[in-house]
């Protein structure tokens, strides 16, 4: 059984410098700004992350499982409502019920 590597920042830097590529090389071939990839490495860059993954041959979800869902889009960001879950709003809502 094959063990699947894990990414993080130094590993995909490093695999990144084994194939002779930089960062900033990888964000100007794809069109971005020449931080995107930098950025990408520590949070959120959907943009850098594609250009680092292209470069790499893989798909981003393999690099960063954690910020994609199983199905390879972007995990979205859950909010609550901050109206429904205000802790006065509970109070009334409650309080008709024990009535």
């Amino acid at each position: 059984m094959r063990r699947r590597r894990k990414w993080d920042r130094h590993a995909i830097k490093a695999e990144l410098h084994r194939r002779g590529l930089t960062l900033v090389g990888i964000a100007r071939a794809a069109g971005l700004e020449p931080s995107a990839t930098r950025v990408a490495l520590r949070r959120r860059n959907t943009n850098g992350e594609q250009a680092i993954a292209t470069a790499l041959g893989v798909e981003p979800s393999v690099l960063w499982p954690e910020r994609y869902s199983e199905l390879g889009s972007p995990a979205q960001n859950i909010r609550l409502d901050p109206v429904a879950s205000s802790p006065m709003l509970l109070r009334e809502l409650t309080a008709g019920e024990s009535r």
